[in-house]
């Protein structure tokens, strides 16, 4: 056994391009290599070596995944799986060796984000030394284990966390890491809206990301299938060219106004709906920009594109929402939760949420910030369509 433990270290250190202080037994090992004819004696060494880490380094992911490695370049330059009895076995050999590497860094993986470590380091040395299906083979076992001992939206964002900046390894695995996450949640039919908000939310960040554009084809056909199969409205409130809201029981849109007409107070302009039925245009454009994601749903702040003006809610005016022309917007006032029914998107603040209200003229409704409609769903008054500004309805 300790010969056999010697050859292990010595082989994974020529795999490696090591060198070790034993250049006798070295070069031996190498001669064994290279001077091997009979590609049926390569096989037998390779199985000693599998033997010896079952026995004493079964836990050493470093030396099975040099012994993976060596394997598959064996099988791809000297003997096909198809090569007859010999091949068969090199192939069997291999597709053990994977097995339990799987296992090692799947549960490796799964405890540090168990453990909330950060997993970039970890998530990059697997995704730089092994082929690309087998990193998605690593991640779904990973997902599989770890899904039921985290709270979703928490495993979104830690997942994120393999992309190191401005490398595309790291960006393409942190995909593949959200896809599995995402199937697998959808084959439990679970129903978690926190989670949905995340994903939705982690969907538009990668299909917007300068890198998006490198991915290969069949990755960005996988991401596609899983934005598709999100609750629209949710991609619609995440849509990086912003959308329109249009209130339930009137379908009327919000618009912040255009000139100096409706000024609100000093540092403001007034927002209203407009009387026109499903009429929308640049005014109303809103793009929602998430602030704080330190708990299950996110908290955000919603800006009004043509301008660039955040809607605040004034308590001094009866709850009344407007429009805030420059500084920054206070996270007392503007910031929002939303959450969603069916269609529909539903703003609060606390105890109180956002609906079209009386008229200010022929025109024109105010829209406040009722309280007594935490029920779900609120009053229809109180619920918003977000459609493309673009699309009349």
């Amino acid at each position: 056994m300790m010969h056999l433990q010697l050859f292990l270290l010595l082989f994974l250190s020529l795999a490696f391009g090591e060198k070790l202080p034993l250049e006798p037994e070295f070069d031996g090992v190498q001669g064994i290599l290279r001077r091997g004819a009979n590609r049926g004696d390569k096989l037998q060494v390779f199985q000693s070596i599998w033997g010896a880490i079952r026995s004493d380094f079964t836990e050493d992911t470093d030396k099975v995944k040099g012994l993976y490695v060596q394997l598959g370049n064996y099988i791809r330059d000297e003997m096909q799986c198809s090569s007859g009895s010999t091949g068969r076995t090199a192939c069997e050999l291999q597709h053990e060796v994977r097995r339990h590497l799987r296992t090692l860094m799947s549960q490796r993986l799964a405890n540090m984000l168990n453990a909330d470590e950060s997993i970039q380091s970890y998530g990059i040395y697997i995704a730089a030394s092994i082929e690309p299906p087998f990193v998605r083979d690593i991640l779904t076992a990973t997902v599989e284990d770890i899904y039921f001992h985290r709270p979703l939206h928490q495993l979104v964002r830690q997942f994120e966390q393999i992309h190191a900046d401005r490398d595309e390894v790291s960006f393409k695995m942190m995909i593949e890491a959200e896809l599995a996450l995402f199937w697998r949640y959808q084959a439990l039919h679970d129903s978690n809206a926190e989670f949905l908000f995340s994903m939705a939310h982690m969907a538009s960040k990668i299909r917007t990301h300068h890198m998006y554009a490198s991915v290969t084809p069949d990755l960005q056909r996988r991401v596609e299938a899983m934005a598709r199969s999100l609750p629209p409205v949710l991609g619609l409130l995440f849509n990086p060219q912003g959308f329109c809201l249009l209130s339930r029981s009137d379908r009327e849109y919000i618009y912040t106004a255009i000139t100096d007409e409706w000024n609100y107070g000093l540092n403001g302009r007034q927002v209203f709906t407009w009387h026109e039925k499903n009429y929308t245009d640049s005014a109303g454009l809103i793009r929602a920009f998430v602030h704080d994601q330190s708990t299950g749903r996110p908290a955000f702040t919603l800006r009004g594109e043509l301008f660039k003006w955040y809607y605040f809610v004034d308590p001094t005016e009866d709850n009344r929402v407007a429009a805030l022309r420059s500084g920054s917007p206070s996270s007392a006032t503007s910031s929002w939760s939303i959450s969603y029914v069916g269609d529909a998107l539903i703003f609060r603040q606390r105890d109180l949420t956002m609906c079209a209200t009386d008229k200010r003229d022929g025109d024109r409704r105010l829209i406040r910030m009722l309280a007594g409609q935490m029920h779900t769903p609120p009053s229809e008054q109180c619920q918003w369509l977000p459609i493309d500004c673009a699309t009349s309805m």
